[in-house]
């Protein structure tokens, strides 16, 4: 493909939501960026290489007439708000932690069918995201906000009804498949519209969605707490997943309404005459190149390997809290996780676009050209965020919090702080190494390393678990969690090892992350 050129736009250059960015759908920097997409690598040596500017977003006003009536920026900021919106409620499979003690209790499940339970919605919210991604790219986020009413709907209404009769675990299994679904296609169409529709401040765009969807299990806990736990102190697990088997849809419903005006269809935003048919696929030239770059896997690695001890800890969180002596209140711990979890993702976002290395094609006001400041890398800044996870888990396997049960309000939190900054700054680094034409496809890929990583790590804690287990299922005592906890601790470190080699290999290869 060769480089395009056009007649600067009137528009650009002009503030985030209220001037109607567009997406970035082009990767021609240059003579020397045709080069080197071979690699996957945006090129990034030649800082005097005029880089394009973003496009405005392309609004489709065929099939409604009245969205014609309102101002272009009215309809990116409705756009982006639903975006936020959607996320804001996603989460709700992230209070799993809420019904794990009484699905041992009330129905008698052993860890390990608990564990598959959890499983299911992880492998639900993760293994799709191709497919999500996809659906993004090329058909928008609208519909892919309206496609996860079909996966919440059924989804908690099965898990209600599988609950109130005790039906099989394996019913259970099925319904939190369906509503990891959801999960991910709610939250998915939130992230790649914000990804796409906000240019310059790539950390802060990535982060707004993703501090909402870790927000979005704070509030929903503390909700369902208030309104459906009974007289006797104990959650109405079956209300709670009725509630949701109504309300998600109306959100994803709400969403579809919200996110229609913003048409990210790539063939509307990229001219068809300078693409090539090959690049029309799932399995596009830039796809196939992401996938053999072998820094991707290396970098995907260490993603499951700091994300993967923070799924175990979330879904198991009711349980670890079970083998202490001390009581200690889920609801309130989950909430201690998710508000630091947002605040990470926030935060990361934000450091990360005031320390990290400017991007080739970010255009920054002339008054900040001149500026000097400290740059650090992304990689550094994730590595830093993962070792305050470390400490999370380190307190579990040292034995610490058995201790002093006091102590799990710093586990909740650090491991919260770890974790949220990992999913705010991972998609960061896709889209800044790879850019952003593919990036709900390429981020689509990434992101399936944590289901594989709940997989694992959640199978190590429940078979410790059920191996030291009593009749009734309940383990108590440091051993229960002792090794499990152990390799998650030494896994946090080995991934950070891992990325620092990897960012080596791309700062010798000349791309600036």
């Amino acid at each position: 493909m060769q480089p395009q050129h056009r007649k600067p736009s009137p528009f650009e250059n002009t503030p985030l939501l209220g001037a109607d960015h567009g997406y970035d759908n082009t990767t021609s920097y240059g003579h020397r960026d045709v080069e080197s997409r071979s690699s996957g690598y945006r090129d990034r040596s030649h800082r005097d290489i005029a880089p394009p500017t973003a496009q405005l977003p392309i609004i489709d006003h065929s099939d409604n007439a009245y969205l014609a009536k309102i101002p272009r920026a009215w309809l990116s900021t409705i756009s982006v708000l639903s975006a936020l919106h959607n996320c804001l409620w996603a989460g709700s499979v992230l209070i799993f932690s809420l019904y794990a003690p009484l699905f041992n209790q009330k129905l008698g499940y052993r860890q390990m069918q608990i564990n598959a339970v959890s499983t299911a919605s992880e492998l639900g919210m993760y293994l799709p995201v191709p497919v999500f991604g996809f659906i993004c790219d090329q058909y928008g986020p609208a519909k892919l906000s309206l496609m996860s009413t079909s996966f919440f709907g059924p989804g908690y209404a099965l898990a209600a009804a599988a609950y109130a009769n005790n039906w099989d675990y394996k019913i259970m299994v099925v319904a939190f498949g369906l509503i990891g679904m959801g999960s991910s296609s709610m939250y998915f169409s939130g992230i790649t519209a914000c990804a796409k529709a906000i240019q310059g401040r790539r950390g802060l765009a990535l982060a707004m969605p993703i501090a909402c969807f870790g927000l979005s299990s704070l509030w929903e806990a503390q909700l369902v707490t208030y309104l459906f736990t009974g007289p006797d102190s104990i959650l109405q697990v079956e209300k709670v997943f009725a509630f949701f088997s109504i309300a998600m849809p109306l959100v994803g419903m709400l969403g579809f309404l919200g996110l229609s005006p913003l048409d990210v269809n790539r063939e509307d935003s990229v001219s068809t005459e300078s693409e090539d048919l090959d690049d029309k696929g799932f399995f596009n030239s830039e796809t196939m190149a992401f996938l053999k770059d072998r820094t991707m896997w290396a970098f995907a690695t260490g993603v499951f390997l700091v994300t993967g001890p923070g799924e175990a800890f979330i879904n198991n969180m009711g349980n670890l809290i079970q083998t202490l002596d001390q009581e200690v209140n889920i609801a309130t711990q989950i909430s201690y996780l998710s508000l630091t979890s947002t605040a990470s993702r926030l935060v990361a976002g934000a450091v990360s676009d005031y320390f990290a290395p400017p991007l080739a094609d970010e255009t920054l006001p002339l008054a900040e050209a001149p500026r000097k400041r400290f740059i650090f890398s992304r990689m550094t800044i994730l590595s830093i965020f993962s070792g305050i996870m470390f400490l999370g888990t380190f307190l579990i396997a040292s034995g610490a919090v058995h201790n002093n049960p006091d102590l799990f309000s710093i586990v909740s939190s650090s491991i919260g702080i770890g974790y949220g900054a990992a999913f705010c700054l991972s998609p960061t680094v896709v889209s800044v190494v790879w850019g952003t034409k593919n990036f709900g496809t390429n981020w689509g890929f990434v992101i399936m390393t944590p289901a594989l990583g709940a997989v694992v790590y959640g199978s190590l804690f429940a078979s410790y678990y059920d191996k030291l287990a009593g009749d009734d299922g309940v383990c108590k005592g440091f051993v229960c969690i002792r090794n499990s906890f152990g390799y998650m601790a030494g896994s946090v470190v080995l991934a950070v090892v891992i990325w620092m080699m990897t960012w080596r290999r791309w700062s010798v290869k000349g791309v600036s992350v």
